[in-house]
């Protein structure tokens, strides 16, 4: 079975985590024909996934399983951030590169339009709320309850008359080449877009590559970044989250890597990186990736009591935000997956952005406003380039 997952390079993490950048000039041959096919299910309003993958220049589809053109073998899945909230995961099928034809689209010509579907954004979160909000979180951590909990919020924008989401993706994948970029469209989910920097897993065969990415701060220009003991203290719960998991899942530690800091967009983070192996082919990753997510960077610490925190107090459900979304291979020996952040829903009239960050004892409610309204730039200005065009 062809298999559109590559295999991972040498196993130093240099190798494995250092993207090349590009810039799209003009898009032809093979990514003129996929968008061709994507902007043909969007007006049909068959399920898909359109994608990039981090390093790479080539985009990837995966659809509705009853329109594959042959036997299932690569999927893409797409899980919510809790299973406590509404929303239901979503199985996609990935197209092989060499099924991608004119044929296959004049195929899929001929298909019945479906149903629109048109999914109700969550309401924007005002500063008042946001406020009352932390001042609930600071108290349950104050009072012991937890150490940490992200708090997130929703800000919305007027859709711009001439906003196409096929061509937004395009933009998105040029502008952030070290991200991995997707534009899902779905009956259960509505339209997502995203550009997210934080992968969870990517396995081949017995080998985990993860990492531990927590702790924000503004991007500096010239460098010289100083962190504070409250993002420190941050990424190490989110460090011992991974290693307690992949421990208890009989995981073995072959490298780590001191923390560093890398830039994404308009902030930087501090990250560590992993690679683990498995004692046993035969584990389970579902139910690694089951017990791994949320991690501390997107839930809290400790996990549970963190997840009591935001289902009680955040005001809203996440949804797909925050949730997983990427590749997983049917044999169960490759998977290439990544937490939905930097992401926004598209509606008839508004998009919805989802942006959050760590509430800690040591947060000021003044400063952790500032840093989701850094974060949701990212996509902000994107959709302003647009619509200025």
């Amino acid at each position: 079975m062809f298999s559109l997952l590559r295999p991972l390079p040498a196993t130093t993490l240099e190798k494995m985590y250092i993207f090349p950048n590009f810039v799209y000039h003009k898009i032809e041959g093979l990514e003129k024909l996929i968008i061709r096919i994507t902007k043909l299910l969007q007006s049909k309003s068959i399920g898909f996934c359109l994608y990039r993958f981090p390093s790479e220049t080539s985009f990837r589809l995966a659809i509705d399983r009853a329109y594959l053109p042959h036997d299932e073998g690569v999927l893409f899945q797409v899980s919510p951030f809790s299973s406590s909230f509404h929303a239901v995961s979503i199985s996609l099928s990935v197209v092989n590169t060499e099924f991608i034809t004119e044929a296959f689209l004049k195929t899929l010509s001929s298909v019945p339009k479906k149903k629109k579907f048109s999914l109700d954004l969550p309401k924007e979160t005002s500063r008042s709320e946001y406020f009352e909000r932390i001042d609930k979180y600071l108290k349950d951590i104050r009072g012991g309850k937890l150490d940490k909990a992200i708090l997130s919020r929703v800000v919305t924008v007027t859709r711009p008359h001439n906003f196409d989401v096929v061509d937004h993706f395009v933009e998105l994948s040029a502008s952030y080449s070290q991200a991995f970029t997707y534009l899902l469209s779905h009956p259960y989910s509505g339209v997502w877009l995203g550009a997210t920097p934080e992968l969870l897993l990517r396995q081949q065969q017995e080998e985990i590559f993860t990492i531990a990415l927590a702790g924000t701060q503004k991007k500096k220009e010239q460098g010289g970044y100083y962190w504070r003991e409250k993002e420190i203290e941050e990424h190490e719960w989110v460090a011992r989250h991974i290693e307690q998991v992949m421990e208890e899942e009989s995981y073995v530690l072959a490298d780590k890597k001191a923390h560093k800091t890398i830039e994404s967009g308009p902030v930087a983070h501090l990250e560590t990186a992993y690679v683990f192996r498995a004692e046993d082919r035969k584990q389970d990753i579902n139910a690694l990736v089951q017990k791994l997510h949320p991690t501390p960077a997107i839930g809290g610490w400790p996990v549970t009591e963190s997840l009591a925190c935001i289902q009680a107090y955040e005001g809203y459900d996440r949804r797909y935000y925050a949730g997983v979304l990427g590749e997983v291979d049917k044999s169960g020996q490759h998977s290439h997956l990544f937490v939905n952040l930097r992401c926004m829903q598209v509606g008839k009239d508004k998009i919805a952005i989802y942006v959050g960050g760590g509430i800690t004892a040591a947060s000021d409610p003044e400063e952790e406003w500032e840093e989701t309204c850094v974060k949701s730039r990212t996509m902000r200005e994107k959709i302003r380039a647009i619509r200025k065009q």
